[in-house]
């Protein structure tokens, strides 16, 4: 337990000091990274609450956004979830948990990106050739998390990432790394991840240049994927025979972006209804987040309904929906 609580102590003055680099800096590095529709968050609970979720995750959607928190995750669960994003940009994902008494819990998760069509343009023909092309990208992972002491757990995730471009595509492994802390006082609990750590990923292929002058053929530079430090603190502020709030604030420290705040609250009532808000705080586009959700007990199962709804300002609106089977 010592040990623990010395990691979490250095983990949250490394992160109070990420403000004042980030100021020094002067300026956000944005565009500097790839691979975004990561951050894409998953499951409409943790969106519903404005991304503030790595502390209070207790369903699949813990293999995203905190793999120590996947402990949570009793029994076996399913969940499908679909984002509909701006320019007809969809994103669906699937997880299945697993918990393996005196072992820990396991996840499969993947996802799948389209950006529909898109006109190819050329130098020749800058309004259009008249065909067309599209973007994807795939992510597939492995998670297992188990309880280390009787108030900390950790988890690890190993995801294989691709990104295609029409007939280019760049590919790798990346891993995230989460804990989850209860530390006595009351329901306090404090979740810190990792996500989205791995080298940089290359682009096959060749292209022509017409900029050089002599319209040579080039390969890709490689890029990097946007590893993200999160630390978050949740509590159950109201615990009734109805009634349920939990409050969450989450520090985020992107790598090609300013720090960021995410707020979010969710009200259970009867464990069978909810309803959820949150606020990111500092970013470009997002800000409000709200949501709902139904927990419907079915024969030995349990359903569950998400929905959740995203301001980007003066992009669309965003919506999410996922729907989830606990055996």
């Amino acid at each position: 337990m010592k040990l623990t609580g010395t990691i979490l102590a250095a983990a949250v003055v490394a992160f109070l000091l990420l403000p004042a680099d980030a100021e020094a800096s002067s300026f956000a590095k944005v565009g500097t990274v790839g691979a975004q529709f990561l951050q894409i968050g998953v499951g409409a609970r943790g969106v519903g609450m404005g991304g503030a979720f790595i502390a209070t995750a207790n369903d699949p959607s813990a293999a995203y956004w905190n793999p120590g928190a996947l402990v949570k995750v009793t029994g076996t669960q399913v969940q499908f979830s679909g984002t509909q994003l701006y320019a007809d940009i969809l994103y669906g994902n699937g997880i299945v948990t697993h918990e393996q008494a005196g072992v820990g819990t396991f996840a499969f998760q993947f996802g799948l990106l389209s950006s529909g069509d898109m006109d190819v343009t050329t130098v020749e023909d800058p309004d259009g050739t008249g065909e067309t092309f599209t973007c994807s990208d795939m992510v597939a992972g492995l998670t297992f998390s188990r309880m280390l002491t009787d108030r900390f757990s950790a988890g690890l995730t190993v995801k294989y990432v691709r990104e295609t471009w029409d007939d280019v595509s760049a590919g790798g492994v990346a891993v995230d790394l989460g804990t989850l802390y209860d530390t006595g006082f009351k329901t306090l609990r404090i979740g810190m991840t990792i996500q989205h750590f791995g080298p940089e990923l290359t682009p096959d292929g060749e292209f022509t240049t017409y900029f050089s002058g002599d319209d040579s053929l080039q390969v890709y530079d490689s890029y990097s994927m946007p590893m993200t430090f999160k630390l978050g603190m949740a509590m159950d502020v109201l615990q009734t025979a109805n009634h349920h709030i939990t409050v969450e604030v989450d520090g985020v420290h992107p790598p090609d972006n300013l720090e960021q705040v995410n707020l979010g609250a969710e009200y259970w009532f009867n464990n069978m209804f909810a309803l959820r808000g949150g606020y990111r705080v500092n970013t470009d586009e997002e800000g409000l987040a709200a949501g709902a959700g139904f927990r419907i007990p079915m024969s030995g199962t349990t359903l569950s309904l998400d929905y959740a709804y995203q301001d980007f300002n003066r992009l669309e609106m965003v919506h999410r929906a996922s729907l989830g089977v606990a055996f």
